[in-house]
């Protein structure tokens, strides 16, 4: 590991509790807590821009698809702009790691979050279980889920199996 990938990581690891903390409680991405990532990452992509001589072309995809994809979710209100912009910091970092890194924190996310949204839903479901379904269904503010905690988580645990099976 270089120099240059730890600097987004040392970022994220700093972060990681009080985001999800905060999200937790709020629904809240704070651009305080999440913008500083994107001067970590730039700050990695010249340092290896220019100990190299290649431009970071796969960090700089990660970083634009995962953010894109979020982004085209937000516009339907499934994904707020804090998800968003923690994802380019996301994608930045594990891109600077490698493409299986980078493909696999969101798939993580989206597994993780989709996992614990169906968990909330079925509990939803038994508790309401006297309305009509339709009714049942209905998300209120008790059954919003945040979706930063399982980016980072899907995040980390990329990088957990990326160290496990590349070294």
């Amino acid at each position: 590991m270089t120099l240059w990938q730890i600097i987004p990581l040392a970022y994220l690891a700093v972060v990681t509790i009080p985001l999800v903390r905060i999200d937790w409680r709020t629904h809240r991405l704070p651009n305080a807590w999440v913008m500083p990532g994107y001067a970590a990452i730039a700050i990695a992509w010249i340092g290896v821009w220019i100990s190299t001589g290649e431009y970071p072309l796969i960090p700089a995809i990660s970083a634009a698809g995962y953010f894109g994809f979020l982004l085209i979710f937000s516009y339907g209100g499934g994904m707020g702009m804090g998800d968003v912009k923690l994802a380019g910091v996301l994608g930045g970092a594990a891109g600077l790691i490698g493409a299986p890194t980078a493909i696999l924190s969101p798939v993580f996310a989206f597994i993780f979050g989709g996992l614990a949204s169906l968990v909330v839903l079925m509990i939803t479901l038994l508790r309401r279980k006297d309305l009509p379904l339709s009714q049942a269904w209905a998300v209120t503010k008790e059954t919003r889920i945040p979706f930063g905690p399982f980016m980072l988580l899907g995040f980390w645990v990329a990088m957990a199996l990326t160290a496990l099976f590349t070294s």
